[in-house]
């Protein structure tokens, strides 16, 4: 089950900055684009450009303590060493939820743009709702089955051949860039005032990053991290990979943002933004340019990308499965490998099984993308107390040990934790108090084992350590309950009140999480000195 054979730091820079890219340029090139238009017009540059500084915001922070403490582990694994075993085990089960639901959605991507090839795959989408069909969830279905296979046989296949898909993936939206912008792009469509570039305000591209996908795509930033017991130099290569890979495809989504908006009709704007509905949206505009050549490119673009991503995902879930097993949080079946490949089969099918619930009840890609942003966002809360609260706990050794150092860490803190409060409150409830409910399950688990195990006794000191993430998220809940309630015509507090009621918020979490909730105790990992995983690191 295990060796004693440590991980090999033989990844290149640019290796580890293609992990970045090949999970932040999914299906969201595909889709995003349109309902981010529909949502704010010209202005969905800006929403883009808000997703990239948030991401490079995170990463900053996720930098200063992945190179402090190298590990495969990610946010889940850094909670644990300065917040204790409960706070690990809930940023653990977070994380994991914002993951396990990419796989449905990227197979969503796939059949909308299938969708398009013939009558057959055109029962399985309804361009009206933008939501499967009844053959479609089941054609998903199979497809999820797919990326189950394919990741219990050749995982280590697509992680050999990362690069080469890599550059498939961005060569095939580049070639559609080019393609489009040879044809001429309608400078009006982009106003010729601020009204006219940003018709529906500031609101509506806070929203449209989280529900249309631009938190989503760059969520996979995180990548390179999951990397970093495999590289030489985690000071020097991750700064590089991280914000390469956001820089990166920031530039490719902004141009794809530019050819959308500049290709549309002028007579098709004249009816409003919110009148767009195409179901494959570059293929139709690259069909309007007689571009039938590169059509086809961007439907093997449609199939490569998402399905890339998904079969990632889908083993980066099974090792949080596994880990969180392996920890005892879960039953050890799930930290079970298998005889013969050596992979967590028993994991790998449970995802597949809670991928496939996703669907049953999210049945659009539009609609488990709001869903998967907000759980990312939330998976983003720990971030920057988690990295305070490692410098106050490790004192003078966490400044002065030769690692990435975030300079104004302590101001900038807080105010990441304020801009991901505002963005969780734009997409309103009831997607914010969907957390609790995914939360609810996890708990269960988490206290049965704690009982079953005889760890009972220490709960409480565990809890301390998990108590500022717990009060965020019931406090987040209310707010957005009390001031953005989608289902409500009148809000029992103004839309202002409620920012302040963030404001306030997130200055308690952060003081109280950063300087008093974490554990002095040592951490010790869930396995023996010296074991490493035996199966192949699977970005996060």
């Amino acid at each position: 089950m295990s060796n004693n054979i440590g991980l090999q730091k033989r990844i290149s820079t640019f290796s580890l900055t293609m992990t970045g890219v090949t999970t932040i340029i999914g299906s969201g090139w595909l889709l995003s684009t349109q309902k981010i238009a529909t949502m704010a017009g010209p202005a969905s540059l800006l929403s883009w450009g808000l997703g990239a500084f948030i991401a490079m915001l995170v990463g900053f922070f996720y930098i200063e303590i992945g190179s402090a403490h190298p590990s495969a582990g990610g946010i889940g694994y850094y909670s644990h060493i300065t917040h204790g075993r409960f706070c690990g085990f809930l940023t653990s089960w977070i994380n994991w939820l914002s993951i396990v639901a990419v796989p449905p959605i990227e197979a969503q991507a796939v059949i909308q743009y299938m969708s398009q090839l013939s009558p057959t795959f055109a029962r399985f989408y309804d361009l009206t709702s933008h939501n499967l069909t009844g053959f479609g969830i089941l054609f998903a279905f199979l497809l999820m089955i797919v990326f189950m296979f394919l990741n219990y046989w050749s995982i280590k296949f697509f992680l050999r051949f990362n690069n080469f898909f890599t550059l498939l993936k961005v060569a095939i939206p580049v070639l559609t860039i080019i393609a489009l912008f040879s044809t001429g792009i309608h400078k009006e469509n982009f106003g010729t005032n601020l009204q006219e570039f940003m018709p529906f305000g500031w609101g509506s591209i806070f929203a449209s990053v989280v529900s249309c996908g631009v938190v989503m795509s760059f969520n996979g930033f995180q990548s390179p991290l999951t990397f970093s017991e495999e590289i030489a130099s985690p000071k020097r290569q991750l700064p590089i990979a991280v914000l390469g890979s956001i820089a990166i495809s920031l530039v490719v989504y902004l141009l794809l943002q530019i050819v959308f908006v500049g290709s549309l009709s002028p007579d098709t704007l004249a009816q409003g933004w919110g009148q767009i509905n195409f179901r494959s949206p570059y293929v139709q505009l690259l069909l309007l340019a007689n571009f039938q050549l590169l059509v086809s490119a961007v439907y093997i673009g449609s199939v490569v990308s998402p399905g890339v991503c998904a079969v990632t995902f889908v083993a980066s879930s099974a090792r949080i499965m596994f880990s969180l097993s392996r920890e005892g949080h879960m039953p050890k079946a799930l930290s079970t490998l298998h005889s013969k490949h050596n992979t967590p089969w028993n994991a790998i099918i449970l995802n597949t099984l809670v991928g496939s619930i996703f669907l049953l009840f999210f049945k659009g890609w539009y609609s488990l993308v709001a869903v998967i942003s907000v759980l990312h966002l939330f998976s983003y809360v720990p971030a920057p107390i988690v990295t305070i609260a490692n410098r106050l706990k490790h004192g003078r050794s966490a400044r002065n040990s030769g690692h990435f150092t975030l300079p104004f860490a302590h101001v900038l803190a807080p105010a990441l934790l304020f801009l991901l409060s505002v963005l969780i409150f734009s997409a309103g409830w009831p997607l914010a108090d969907g957390m609790v409910l995914l939360i609810t399950p996890g708990l269960a688990f988490y206290f049965y084992y704690e009982y079953k195990e005889d760890r009972v006794g220490s709960f409480w000191d565990a809890f301390k350590g998990a108590s500022w993430l717990v009060f965020y998220i019931l406090g987040m809940s209310l707010i957005t309950y009390l001031g953005n309630h989608t289902g409500e015509s009148t809000q029992v507090i103004s839309h202002s009140t409620g920012i302040w009621l963030l404001l306030i918020l997130s200055a308690i979490t952060h003081v109280y999480g950063a300087y008093f909730a974490y554990s002095n105790e040592t951490y010790v990992r869930g396995k023996p000195k010296g074991e490493d995983l035996p199966f192949p690191i699977i970005p996060e």
